[in-house]
């Protein structure tokens, strides 16, 4: 009798001795279990309701409830046989073998070798450790890695529990199925996918992930469809999983009206660092705007390139890169990689080290939208932006208490064309301390004193104003004091309480000259009831307020126990002196006395919510910005709108009185469907909708569907005008199938 033979049905009879098994060892038995006993190396584990063995020796039979475990493998069965000269154990009746992975086989009758490792199965059903099914008229198993099923089918999708024999969504079914778990990968031979029992695709040869790997190298699921600008096309890609840190995606869209495309994407990560590339390029003509007259532009090389870089180098640095490069404005809307209007490119490190930041980085901006006015004047290169921020630990500051903050800062802007160039430096110091009154009175005291070096060249309009210097040094000194205090009154209920705040703040600043001060990073100016008690109300630091004044205002609100909610808020600010404000007109604070702002918040059961912010003129109270955001949740059916009114200010990105109203919806039909749809219309000076989506999607257990719709009206020449319709197909540890946009058209206006 070999080795093998001995270990396994000795660790089988010892573990039968330590069970209390309704066997009564005979001499023979003795005899046979001690000699078997000898030189054990694989441990069985075995319970049964009675155990036998023949009596010359050559089989031992374990029946009722038998359980046999060897190498994380279990054998669960109404009776187990083994054939001592056939070094066989054979399992009948109601068999279940669990593998080492957790994938569960259901038979009516298993054969094995004496280690469990090679075996033959009847009638076999496999529930997998992800939850995928297998069934098979027979099996062979092999070497714990491979399983090789006859006449079988797959399928990830759950047995519906009212109906176990109905047929899944989807499944495989084919002559021969292979599952190879080193490799992780189910293979087929004349394979034939079905959805509900209906043969919809036939399949020589088809394989894919088992489920248990997110990562497998080969082609994924093709795309195709029709664009009215590129004509009919079909994509393929190939996924290429290298290594576990990195891998390659290679694809190759061919079209009917424009030469193919060819795209690529490569990941890659390293201990401390990252790296995410991807890119496209193809051989096309395009649509411009020249002096508001639509062009076409013979053909040429185009693409485009993007790369995020990360690197980790210690606990308190690091540094990256971001790179973004496009061969003209159009590209990236025609071919459908994105819709930002301004491309950046960054090198950055940066600090973190407790409450304190430092950051260094160079940009370059691309502009990369279509209208003529947009590229007057260049993006400026930011070569380089330096800035360090400290904060001390409350109660740091001797005397005084509260916390200290120190900002510095570096900025160099260039511009091509001999445009107006900028070089600032900038430093602050500030103080901050909170006070809490044993009447309830909460008070905020802050103080800042700052001082900024520009260096200036080519400034604006200097060219056509002789009044403005083109090169020049100035610099500014600034600083403010402003107490800011609130008087909450509270009134509880059995289930909610009332609750009344004013809030006043007085800030006191001195005057400054800044006619001389270019103004890059402070001109989007917006009042709200957010900012409307900050020291400056000015964004970056260019723009100062150097007016003092008083800001005043209320909150009141009802709030219950359960998070429901209702609170209204008003606020104006006031300055001391009637003189001329920086502000823009139109910005709600270029007067004495700024408009009204407020804010209205309510809240219900988590299902209707609503947001309005307001700003209303001081003098007439007439509408400046009202913004109103709204959604309401009734059974299945969810409402949303958002809708926007502001008026036109003297700011060049503000010169147009805007009003504009977004209405969408869906409904849930069931637990698997649901619809929705929206629009955007323009309710300004020339009217009309803007965009449109509609959708439906179905999301099941082991499949998911999408349709949906869109519908832009743009500018033809931005690359992103007409209508779009996507078709996504998705199955369980097969992929997603997709048809991209098909385009109906992008010249409607």
């Amino acid at each position: 009798m070999s080795k093998t033979k001995t270990s396994f049905l000795s660790a089988v009879l010892l573990g039968v001795l330590c069970t209390s098994a309704s066997f009564l060892p005979t001499k023979a038995n003795q005899a046979h279990a001690s000699r078997l006993g000898q030189g054990s190396n694989s441990p069985v584990d075995l319970q049964a309701d009675s155990l036998m063995h023949n009596q010359d020796g050559q089989s031992v039979t374990a029946t009722g409830d038998v359980i046999l475990q060897q190498e994380g493998k279990t054998v669960k069965a109404d009776k187990i046989v083994y054939s001592l000269q056939e070094d066989k154990v054979i399992a009948t009746g109601n068999v279940e073998f669990i593998d080492v992975n957790g994938d569960r086989h259901f038979a009516d009758r298993f054969e094995f070798n004496n280690t469990l490792k090679r075996g033959f199965i009847e009638g076999m059903k496999s529930l997998l450790a992800d939850g995928s099914r297998f069934t098979a008229s027979s099996g062979l198993h092999i070497d714990d890695n491979k399983t090789i099923m006859k006449d079988a089918h797959y399928t990830p999708c759950e047995v519906c529990e009212l109906d176990p024999e109905s047929q899944p969504d989807w499944q495989i079914r084919a002559s021969e199925v292979e599952h190879d778990k080193q490799a992780k990968t189910i293979s087929y031979r004349n394979a034939r996918f079905e959805i509900k029992g209906v043969p919809v695709a036939y399949m020589p040869y088809f394989s894919h992930p088992d489920g248990s790997v997110k990562r497998k190298s080969g082609f994924l699921t093709p795309s195709a469809g029709y664009n009215s600008d590129l004509g009919a096309f079909v994509e393929g890609r190939y996924y290429w999983s290298i290594a576990p840190e990195k891998d390659l995606t290679l694809g190759l869209v061919a079209m009917s009206e424009e030469a193919p495309l060819a795209k690529a994407q490569w990941r890659q990560r390293w201990e401390n660092a990252s790296l995410n590339a991807a890119g496209s390029f193809t051989y096309s003509n395009r649509t411009d705007s020249e002096a508001g007259v639509t062009i076409n532009r013979r053909e040429k090389l185009r693409g485009h390139l993007k790369s995020e870089a990360l690197w980790d180098i210690n606990n308190k640095w690091r540094s990256g890169a971001n790179v973004y490069l496009v061969s003209d404005e159009q590209y990236l809307r025609q071919y459908d990689f994105d819709d930002e209007d301004v491309l950046k490119n960054e090198i950055y490190a940066e600090r973190f080290s407790g409450r304190n930041y430092a950051s260094g980085r160079l940009l370059a901006f691309k502009d990369v939208r279509v209208d003529d006015d947009t590229n007057d004047e260049d993006q400026p290169n930011i070569l380089p932006e330096i800035e360090a921020s400290f904060l001390g630990e409350p109660g740091s500051v001797p005397i005084l208490g509260g916390r200290w903050s120190l900002k510095t800062s570096l900025l160099s802007l260039l511009r091509d064309k001999n445009q107006q160039d900028v070089n600032r430096g900038h430093v602050e110091l500030g103080w901050n301390r909170r006070l809490v009154s044993p009447i309830g009175l909460v008070t905020t005291l802050d103080a800042n004193v700052q001082g900024t070096l520009y260096n200036v060249n080519d400034r604006t309009g200097s060219d056509t104003n002789s009044a403005i210097e083109g090169n020049s040094t100035e610099s500014r000194s600034f600083g403010y004091i402003n107490a800011k205090t609130s008087y909450p009154f509270v009134k509880g209920y059995e289930n909610a309480q009332a609750v009344i705040e004013p809030v006043v703040s007085a800030t006191l600043v001195p005057e400054v000259d800044t006619s001389k001060i270019p103004n890059e990073d402070s001109q989007d100016v917006q009042i709200d009831a957010l900012g409307l008690f900050e020291a400056n109300r000015f964004p970056g630091i260019d723009g100062v307020e150097d007016h003092s004044r008083v800001t005043y205002g209320a909150r009141a609100g009802l709030y219950d126990n359960e998070g429901n909610f209702g609170d209204v808020f008003v606020g104006q600010s006031y300055r001391f002196e009637d003189d001329e404000s920086l502000f823009s007109s139109g910005s709600g604070l270029d007067e004495q006395s700024s408009d009204f702002v407020g804010e209205v918040r309510a809240g219900y059961k988590g299902d209707y919510s609503l947001d309005y912010r307001f700003q209303l003129d001081n003098d007439t109270l007439a509408p400046q910005r009202h913004e109103v955001e709204a959604r309401a949740r009734i059974a299945d059916l969810t409402l949303s709108s958002r809708y926007l009114f502001a008026k036109a200010t003297s700011n060049l990105d503000s010169s147009e009185t805007r009003e504009q109203i977004y209405n969408g919806a869906s409904y849930y039909i069931n637990d698997k469907w649901r619809v929705y749809g929206g629009a955007r219309h323009d309710l300004g000076d020339d009217p009309g909708m803007r965009s449109a989506n509609m959708g439906i999607v179905y999301t099941g257990q082991c499949v998911s569907l999408s349709l949906v719709g869109n519908r832009t009206l743009t500018d033809e020449v931005s690359g992103d005008s007409g209508t779009e319709i996507f078709l996504r197909i998705g199955f369980k540890n097969l992929g997603e199938f997709q048809t991209s946009a098909v385009q109906l058209g992008g010249d409607d206006e």
